[in-house]
């Protein structure tokens, strides 16, 4: 008793005791590979991999993701901040007269401009935001677009 108050105050100053340890052969996994004793005149053989791994690359076209979105009111701005993960969005501003949205079109779009957004308008009203990083030429069709006249 009087050694374990003694240990509280003093602490252990004994080493541990060692755990005995067996010695145990180790046993290798996988492939085991043969000797050969290198002597100046012989050459020890190479195996080749005759066996080639054909890999096909598939490439497929990544369209870059679109929002298309129309405002109705000034808090419809609020609601696509929420939701910009997209590289390219439509704004159709048709519905609203643009003096009464004209604050909140300017915070929006500084708000764009801080994600890297370029803004341009397309039509009287309507707007293109694009990303960046996005290229949008490697979009363009290759096929002339021709209108169709009713």
């Amino acid at each position: 008793m009087f050694k374990k108050i003694k240990r509280i105050f003093v602490g252990n100053k004994e080493l541990p005791t060692q755990v005995p340890v067996q010695d145990e052969e180790y046993v290798v996994i996988g492939q085991e590979y043969s000797a050969y004793e290198i002597k100046e005149s012989e050459k020890i053989p190479i195996q080749e991999d005759t066996s080639e791994n054909k890999v096909q690359v598939i490439k497929h076209k990544i369209y870059p993701r679109v929002l298309t979105t129309r405002i109705k009111s000034p808090q419809d701005f609020e609601y696509i901040k929420n939701i910009v993960e997209h590289d390219v969005i439509l704004i159709n501003l048709e519905e609203v007269p643009i003096e009464a949205i004209i604050k909140e079109f300017n915070d929006f779009k500084k708000y764009l401009e801080t994600l890297d957004y370029s803004l341009g308008r397309v039509g009287e009203n309507t707007i293109l935001a694009i990303k960046s990083d996005v290229e949008m030429d490697k979009y363009v069709s290759e096929e002339p677009v021709h209108e169709v006249e009713e």
